[in-house]
């Protein structure tokens, strides 16, 4: 009994195996099923532009290493989102944005430092410069302690 309840299992985990597995859509694009139910009954991206969001890598190994930062939603497409990290523009799916619950002050000051950590040159900096940058994108409060400040002022100078 057990071994037919086992070969029911296994043979049910093939089949869901097999229907997760990304398909080829029209354009010979690999699409995953949930991005093809996705595609027929189409779900209103809940995001708007300017909004404060951060960035859950949730399965998806593109986002590896910006898993916890900080991001402005930039320009809202069908499923995704283009947003502003601290060193650039990338596109996130809905699923891989969290609401941070900001007040409209708090979302102003988080677009101010969004705009002044966009204005420094990525590739002139050092490596020390780059880390305490990316972890200025990681911050969970919407301000700079004064301290954080004179430093990206300095870098800001500097470069």
């Amino acid at each position: 009994m057990s071994n037919s309840i086992n070969s029911l299992e296994t043979k049910y985990q093939k089949n869901f195996i097999n229907k997760t597995v990304k398909s080829k859509g029209k354009n010979n694009k690999k699409r995953s099923v949930v991005d093809e139910i996705r595609e027929r009954r189409p779900v209103p991206n809940p995001w708007r532009v300017g909004e404060v969001a951060q960035i859950v890598m949730k399965r998806n190994p593109e986002l590896k290493g910006r898993s916890g930062q900080w991001c402005i939603i930039e320009e809202v497409l069908n499923f995704s989102c283009l947003v502003k990290t601290w060193d650039g523009i990338i596109q996130v799916k809905i699923e891989n944005l969290k609401d941070v619950y900001y007040s409209s002050k708090q979302q102003r000051d988080m677009k101010a430092i969004s705009d002044r950590l966009s204005q420094i040159p990525q590739q002139q900096l050092e490596d020390s410069v780059k880390k305490f940058l990316e972890e200025l994108g990681k911050i969970e409060r919407p301000f700079l302690t004064a301290l954080e400040d004179k430093i990206l002022t300095l870098i800001e100078t500097e470069t």
